[in-house]
C-alpha cells in the first residue's frame, strides 16, 4: 500500500498549518465551500471552491483572489476509481492515494463502505480569478466508476474518518483552503484555515437566490420552478438580470423578453462558461406590466414571469 505517498501528499498539503495546530476550522472571517458535481454530458465530476466572500475585500485589495495551498479530499464508496484528473485553477495531484480501506485504519474503526482520495494542490501561488459571494469557481475534473453520482461528495468536516486517519495513521485528510482573504495582512502573518463544510449545488443555488430576491416566497417558487434560473429584481425598473448555473464552457443559451401580445422585446444568444453566468435585460423603455423571460439551454426551456413598474 502507498502509505508513505500518501503521507508525502498530507505533509505537503499541510505546509500552512505550521504553529497554527489547535485553532479551529474556518477561523478566518472569509470562509469556503467545497462541492462536487456530475456532468452527465461530459461523464465527468467536478471539484468547486465556493468563497463566501467576494473580491476586493478588507484583507485582499486585489480584484482576482489567489492562494498557495488547498486540498480537498473526495469521499466515495468502495471500489470506485478516480481517473483522468485535470487541472483547471491550479496543479492538483494527478494520481491520488485511495485511502481507507486499511487494516489499521479498519481496526480504528473507519467505516469499510467507504474510501477517501486525497487531492492535495502544489504549494505554489494559484490565481483562481474574480470572487463573488456564493458563486462556484472550479478546480479540478475527474472521472471515476464503481458509484452513482450522487454517492461521490467532499468530505463532511465532522465525519469520523478525519479523525480516525490522523489518531491511527497521522494522515491529514482534512479539507483546507488558504489564500491572500484569508488573513489580515500584516508583519507576522498567520495563516488561517478557510475550509468551513461541504455544500451541495442545490444549496449553492437556493443561497444566491435568497441573497438575490426582494422577497422569500418569491425565492422558493422561482428557483423550483427555474431549476437554478434565477430573475432578479422582480418587480424591475430599468434592468432585469438572468443568472443561471452551467456544468462546462461552451454551450450555448438562447434568452427571450417577451411581452403580453407575444411579441419577443429581446433576445440573445450567449456562450456560457463553466460556472455562474449573469445576462442582463434593459427594460427601462418597456412599458409597465407583466412579461416572460424564456430561457432554452440543453434543450430545456424555462419560462419565469416578471414586472416591469
Amino acid at each position: 500500500m502507498e502509505i508513505r505517498s500518501i503521507k508525502k501528499i498530507a505533509v505537503t498539503c499541510s505546509l500552512l498549518l505550521v504553529g497554527i495546530k489547535g485553532h479551529s476550522q474556518s477561523s478566518s472571517p472569509f470562509g469556503v465551500h467545497y462541492m462536487v458535481d456530475y456532468d452527465a454530458v461530459q461523464q465527468a465530476f467536478t471539484a468547486w471552491v465556493v468563497p463566501q466572500y467576494s473580491t476586493p475585500n478588507r484583507y485582499n485589495s486585489d480584484s482576482e483572489e489567489k492562494g498557495a495551498t488547498a486540498q480537498v479530499t473526495i469521499k466515495v464508496p468502495r471500489g470506485f476509481k478516480l481517473t483522468s484528473l485535470e487541472d483547471i485553477r491550479g496543479n492538483w495531484d494527478k494520481a491520488p492515494s485511495r485511502i481507507g480501506s486499511e487494516a489499521q485504519l479498519l481496526k480504528a474503526g473507519a467505516n469499510q463502505q467507504f474510501e477517501y482520495y486525497v487531492v492535495g494542490k502544489q504549494a505554489a501561488e494559484t490565481n483562481y480569478g474574480s470572487f463573488k459571494e456564493g458563486e462556484p469557481v472550479a478546480l479540478f475534473r475527474f472521472k471515476g466508476t464503481g458509484a452513482k453520482p450522487e454517492e461521490v461528495t467532499v468530505l463532511d468536516s465532522n465525519d469520523p474518518f478525519v479523525s480516525i486517519a490522523n489518531q491511527s495513521m497521522s494522515l491529514n485528510v482534512s479539507n483546507s483552503f488558504y489564500s491572500r482573504s484569508g488573513q489580515q495582512p500584516s508583519v507576522l502573518v498567520r495563516p488561517l484555515e478557510q475550509f468551513s463544510q461541504p455544500i451541495t449545488l442545490s444549496n449553492v443555488l437556493t443561497q444566491l437566490a435568497k441573497k438575490l430576491q426582494t422577497s422569500v416566497g418569491t425565492m422558493e417558487n422561482e428557483l423550483d420552478e427555474a431549476k437554478g434560473v434565477i430573475t432578479y429584481p422582480n418587480p424591475a425598473i430599468d434592468e432585469v438580470n438572468v443568472k443561471y448555473f452551467s456544468k462546462s464552457d461552451g454551450g450555448k443559451i438562447h434568452i427571450e423578453l417577451v411581452d403580453p401580445s407575444g411579441i419577443v422585446r429581446f433576445e440573445t444568444y450567449d456562450t456560457v462558461k463553466q460556472g455562474i453566468n449573469t445576462t442582463k435585460i434593459n427594460v427601462e423603455k418597456l412599458s409597465s406590466g407583466s412579461y416572460i423571460i424564456r430561457t432554452d439551454k440543453d434543450r430545456k426551456v424555462i419560462t419565469k414571469k416578471i414586472t416591469k413598474e
